[in-house]
């Protein structure tokens, strides 16, 4: 199943809340299924919720809590996510329940998830949504990627955003086994949505889950001191900024999105994290850019070598 063949349906969606990565990839597939006279449920918290309100004016929104991600921003994130893991586990248990009524709720008939493992159904056509088919483990953690696919094996269909070659993701897209892995290419949002250009020197973008986006803005702000011309840094609005800024740089919070992306198109350097969403957001705008993984994140680290060579 892939995008172009759901219309005329009822469709649930889910994004991941790791960081706003998930959501912002997720708005070119959706205006897709809108396109397609699809009805988009998304289940989604309120800071999800007010992003996709920049974009869109005609989407129901279902209050769905977010996975209890908390990191202690010392870069050993497979530590973290394993003291996590009986919270994580019980929230998929509970998430399997609400899509089940969300389903009955709202006569839903394909359930969408980007990389939330426990949203799916058994009762209706279920996809998810990933860059990732091979997690970036090192040898002792190779437990996680049989995990992973077992979890991936809960989905009718797999939706990978990249091209057949693995051009963008490299080893992380690699073909696996599985029912239905589909190829539907790189989406950003720009593909659908775009503004005027503000142009710009250096824009600094702040993204990613604390503490980590904290210690990014800190540090975005240090090297902006060796910057000249006309620079510009987005942050999101939890995160604290210092009480001395300089003076060739404007910080703004990133509630705007709209003037985000004005920015984002104007710019003629980019500061950012690895993250794919936004590694694919510069691959549609043909950005020069110097992205930055997280520190201890794999999948970052993976990408910041490969596509900063």
């Amino acid at each position: 199943m892939l995008p172009e063949s759901i219309s005329n349906q009822n469709v649930l969606f889910s994004p991941l809340n790791w960081g706003m990565g998930h959501v912002a990839r997720s708005i070119s597939i959706i205006q897709q299924l809108l396109e397609q006279e699809n009805q988009v449920f998304v289940a989604c918290d309120e800071a999800q919720k007010a992003v996709y309100e920049v974009y869109f004016s005609n989407l129901f929104f279902v209050n769905h809590a977010p996975y209890p991600f908390k990191f202690a921003g010392k870069g050993n994130w497979a530590l973290d996510l394993f003291n996590q893991r009986k919270k994580l586990v019980a929230r998929f248990a509970l998430e399997r329940k609400e899509v089940e009524k969300y389903i009955v709720d709202f006569q839903i008939g394909v359930v969408i998830s980007d990389h939330r493992y426990g949203f799916f159904s058994n009762k209706k056509p279920s996809i998810f949504i990933t860059h990732q088919l091979h997690l970036p483990l090192k040898w002792f953690q190779k437990s996680m990627q049989y995990i992973h696919r077992k979890m991936l094996g809960n989905f009718n269909s797999v939706w990978v955003l990249d091209d057949e070659n693995s051009t963008l993701a490299g080893k992380l897209s690699h073909r696996i086994k599985h029912q239905s892995i589909l190829y539907i290419g790189i989406h950003s949002r720009f593909q659908v949505f775009r503004q005027s250009p503000i142009f710009c020197d250096s824009l600094f973008i702040i993204s990613g889950p604390m503490p980590y986006s904290q210690q990014f803005l800190d540090d975005c702000i240090s090297k902006s001191l060796d910057l000249k011309g006309n620079n510009v840094c987005f942050y999101p609005e939890n995160l604290v900024l210092p009480t001395v800024i300089p003076t060739n740089l404007k910080v703004f919070c990133s509630k705007d999105w709209k003037l985000v992306d004005a920015y984002f198109e104007g710019a003629q350097m980019i500061y950012s994290r690895a993250g794919y969403s936004t590694i694919m957001d510069l691959k549609v705008l043909n950005k020069k850019a110097t992205i930055i993984a997280t520190p201890g994140q794999a999948e970052q680290m993976y990408l910041e070598r490969r596509l900063n060579q």
